[in-house]
Formats: structure tokens, sequence, C-alpha cells
């Protein structure tokens, strides 16, 4: 079997995208504090939610990635690297 190198810049590349998924999904939990006026502790309280709802933007951030990759492939064209 193939081994497979996985390389620090691809790590630093999906590690910034599930950051970015955790900052929309943190917004979002903020937003509905703000919206059904509930109390702030929930902040820390529904911090594994969270975490959850991250994973789940993670993965739709990637299935759009291989969506546009497969698209560009496709075409013939190398829009993402």
């Amino acid at each position: 079997m193939k081994d497979t190198v996985i390389t620090a810049r691809a790590k630093k590349r999906e590690l910034k995208f599930f950051g970015i998924s955790f900052i929309i999904a943190f917004l979002l939990n903020i937003l509905s504090i703000i919206l059904y006026h509930t109390a702030w502790k929930e902040l820390y309280t529904q911090l594994w939610t969270v975490v959850e709802l991250s994973v789940i933007v993670y993965a739709v951030i990637v299935v759009i990635r291989l969506i546009v990759i497969g698209v560009a492939r496709l075409f013939g064209k190398r829009l993402l690297r």
C-alpha cells in the first residue's frame, strides 16, 4: 500500500478552514442569544453545540470545495491548488 504524505501547508490550510467554521458557529450562537433574549451564560454552557455546529459548517465547506474542484477539472482549468 502506498503511503500518503500530508504536508504542513495542507494541515495549516485545513486548520484555517475549521477555524473559520468555528468562528461562524460562535457568531451564530451570539446571534441566537441576542435574537431570543436568553442568558449570556449560554456562550460557555452551549460550547459543545458550537463545536458540533462548526463540524457541520466545515463539512459543508468541504463539499462546496469538492464541487468547485470537480467543476474546474471538468472544464480543464485549475481554479484551486
